[in-house]
């Protein structure tokens, strides 16, 4: 479907908040669901509830933080935690993910430091 963008039409947005929309993005997309690049995503969505705090744990984190690493290259030193949270109707799994890295804008170092509600 063809659009017009004019100018001013798209608020752009600072580096932070892309990564941090880009890092979402991978969050909440399940491995082979987008037909132009079938590994994009994470595979958290195929984990069972009990993997994300018990014995896999470690694994899912390290699974998420390799996500991060190959399709939001502007991030580095990633590590990355899961949190428990109270359930209820905005986040009925309880589970969030913690994601700390850094990033350069333009010659600095910056920190980036993000949790993800996910369910």
């Amino acid at each position: 479907m063809p659009f017009a963008l004019r100018k001013g039409y798209l608020k752009k947005t600072d580096l932070y908040d892309s990564v941090s929309n880009s890092i979402g993005l991978i969050l909440s997309t399940r491995k082979g669901t987008l037909p132009f690049d079938e590994e994009f995503g994470c595979d958290l969505w195929d984990r069972e509830y009990s993997d994300l705090f018990m014995v896999n744990r470690s694994d899912v984190q390290g699974s998420v933080r390799n996500a991060i690493n190959k399709f939001e290259p502007r991030l580095y030193n990633v590590s990355v935690s899961l949190m428990n949270i109270e359930s209820g109707p905005n986040h009925p799994l309880g589970v969030a993910v913690k994601v700390i890295g850094n990033y350069r804008e333009e010659k600095d170092e910056k920190r980036f430091e993000e949790t993800f509600n996910v369910g």
